[in-house]
């Protein structure tokens, strides 16, 4: 699908370098480029004044894409009243809210503003139908409502190469320090693990440093730009992860990348993480402490197995999970829209 290049699209996004950012934004804007869509990024403004500017700057676009924000009642119906069509995209229960210790608690404030920004909306973008269902119920209209699934630039992520190796193995993980404690859960497989094989190293890749006694741990600062290089230094991957209200609407692109990079990787059997691994195919869920040592060690014992499952990984994300596949949604998307609002 080729667009004329009249047709504009204002991207107001949550903070550039947050993972919703890049991952449900920022990877597709070359290709949009490419397809004809003119396309502005920019942060979602910090002062009232910047607020209100950019809502009526988005008078300017055939679309306005708005990130996350959930506005109070006076930008979202100043942002409304000058959009031509109004896109609002979401990827985590933004209706809860998460304390400093990591309790999940409701808020009515942020339930108030979900039902008025997806009942205001042309269209409501999310990432699985846990998170459409609640717009739904919230009031959005069924045929507004589109499941985009996260998907990978796989350009970005070349499939790992590093030569097996049966005395020593890394076991990685990479992500943000709102998810570091999530490590917390596989301490004692990992404790475990580091006895019964000397040649083996946990590394983490993450802003801050991970803290863990009786683990050989290797602390990795993350920088942009760096991801799919520090990624490639694992020999297999782990995504813990807490179910719970906050996380089952999660979508663990983790995941995508250790994919990507044609990594085994075992993972919390939790939703977010079912949607993706076929258990003991193209990975392996691990519902008990002893499932976590036990597939681990199974991957660390055998380097043939490592290779067979990494290269399934790789070819479910070259399958199903390749940006070019959702590209075509979008823009069918973004073409109705800019025609509607003509």
């Amino acid at each position: 699908m080729r667009y004329s290049p009249s047709v504009k699209i204002l991207f107001l996004t949550v903070k550039p370098e947050s993972p919703s950012a890049k991952w449900r934004v920022l990877q597709f804007i070359p290709h949009f480029r490419r397809a004809g869509v003119v396309c502005d990024v920019e942060e979602w403004p910090r002062s009232m004044l910047g607020r209100l500017g950019i809502c009526k700057k988005g008078a300017a676009y055939d679309v306005v894409f708005l990130q996350k924000r959930l506005l109070p009642k006076l930008l979202a119906n100043r942002l409304r009243k000058h959009a031509k069509s109004l896109v609002f995209e979401f990827d985590d229960v933004v209706m809860l809210k998460r304390t400093d210790e990591g309790a999940v608690r409701e808020s009515p404030a942020r339930e108030r503003r979900f039902r008025r920004i997806v009942r205001i909306a042309d269209a409501v973008v999310t990432t699985n139908e846990y998170l459409g269902e609640l717009a739904r119920r919230a009031g959005a209209p069924e045929e507004r409502v589109k499941v985009f699934q996260s998907v990978i630039d796989l350009s970005r992520w070349p499939p790992r190469r590093r030569e097996a190796d049966r005395e020593r193995v890394t076991i990685g993980w990479m992500g943000t320090p709102s998810n570091l404690p999530s490590m917390e859960i596989i301490r004692t497989p990992l404790v475990r693990l580091c006895r019964r094989f000397e040649g083996l190293e946990v590394r983490v890749v993450c802003e801050e440093p991970l803290s863990m006694e009786d683990v050989r741990l290797v602390n990795r600062p993350y920088a942009a730009g760096t991801e799919a290089e520090e990624v490639a230094g694992f020999d297999i991957a782990v995504a813990p992860l807490v179910e719970d209200p906050w996380t089952r609407g999660k979508v663990s692109t983790k995941v995508l990348a250790y994919f990507a990079s044609a990594l085994p990787v075992v993972a919390s059997d939790v939703g977010a993480n079912r949607l993706y691994i076929r258990d003991g195919d193209n990975g392996f869920l691990a519902g008990t402490l002893g499932d976590w040592e036990d597939r681990l060690a199974r991957l660390v014992e055998d380097p043939g197995l490592r290779s067979a499952v990494g290269a399934r990984a790789r070819e479910s994300a070259e399958r199903d999970y390749s940006i070019e596949s959702m590209v075509p949604r979008y823009l069918e998307l973004f073409e109705s829209l800019a025609a509607r609002g003509r």
